[in-house]
Order: structure tokens, then C-alpha cells, then sequence
């Protein structure tokens, strides 16, 4: 899907809770396991270890969104590099502060009661933990608004 070369109206990024600050660990233990199981002498359980690490790593880089942008026309979940998930407003059904527990993609990054979704009008919604729920859900509320009014101003013209 082509998205404009909009401008962006507000940026939030992602609180990671202690529970994923902990499982971030998991490389950097396989990570000095293998050293020091190469400094011991076993060379084949660290070179075991090691590509553990490094995979584990890069995909924990790769998946943990890093910004939650709202621009004027789509939303944008800012992995790392490249990937991003983008969703244009005349995709969203709503978008809502829930604490409901429901079959989502998550790019959640704490355990918390209460989260952002955000339901598509097709396929599954999409959660996300921004650092504060309700100054993220007043500025896309503000962008939607300002869409759906230039929407209805290009129809009528």
C-alpha cells in the first residue's frame, strides 16, 4: 500500500516493562556462555552457544517496535531499520484504550491492564503499549479527525 510522504504529527515510544527487559537477557547470557566456554577449552559447545545468541538477539532487535508514529493520513509501528507496520486511516475501524483480552497482533512491550488497539476494518488489530495511553490516543483522535475532515472537503469539491 502507497502512503503519502506525510508529515509527522506526533511520535511516542514504547515502555518495556521489567518482564521484557528480563527476556532481553537471554542473548547476552548465551552470549558469555559461549566465551566462557571457549575460554575453558570447549571450542564446540561454544561455537554451539553462539549462533543461539546471535540469532535470539537479532530478532529481539528486529521485532521490538522502537517508535509508535502518527502521521497525517497512517499510523506507523517503528521496528528497527527498514520494517515497519503501517496502517492507513481508511483502514481503521476504531481506535481504543481496552483491557480486554482478545486474539491481536501484539507489539505490546510490558504487561499492563489496560492498552491501545487498534481495530481494522479487515484482518486482526493490533496492540500497542505507548508510554501514555491517553496523550497517544488524543493526538491519532486530533489526526483522524483532521483526515476524515480533508476526506470529506476533497468529496464535496
Amino acid at each position: 500500500m502507497q502512503y503519502s510522504k506525510s508529515i509527522l504529527l506526533y511520535q511516542d515510544k514504547p515502555k518495556y516493562g521489567l518482564l521484557l527487559k528480563l527476556i532481553l537477557i537471554i542473548p547476552a547470557v548465551f552470549l558469555v556462555g559461549s566465551l566462557y566456554l571457549y575460554l575453558s577449552g570447549d571450542v564446540s559447545g561454544s561455537l554451539a552457544l553462539l549462533p543461539g545468541a546471535l540469532i535470539s538477539g537479532l530478532i529481539f532487535w528486529l521485532v521490538f517496535p522502537r517508535e509508535y508514529q502518527v502521521y497525517e493520513d497512517y499510523l506507523r509501528i517503528a521496528l528497527d531499520g527498514p520494517f515497519s507496520v503501517k496502517v492507513g486511516f481508511q483502514n481503521i475501524k476504531t481506535i481504543m484504550i481496552t483491557n480486554r483480552t482478545g486474539l491481536t497482533i501484539n507489539f505490546v512491550t510490558r504487561i499492563t491492564k489496560k492498552y491501545v488497539e487498534i481495530v481494522k476494518k479487515r484482518g486482526w488489530s493490533i496492540a500497542i503499549t505507548p508510554t501514555d495511553n491517553d496523550v497517544f490516543m488524543e493526538n491519532v483522535n486530533r489526526a483522524l479527525e483532521q483526515w476524515v475532515n480533508t476526506q470529506h472537503e476533497t468529496r464535496v469539491t
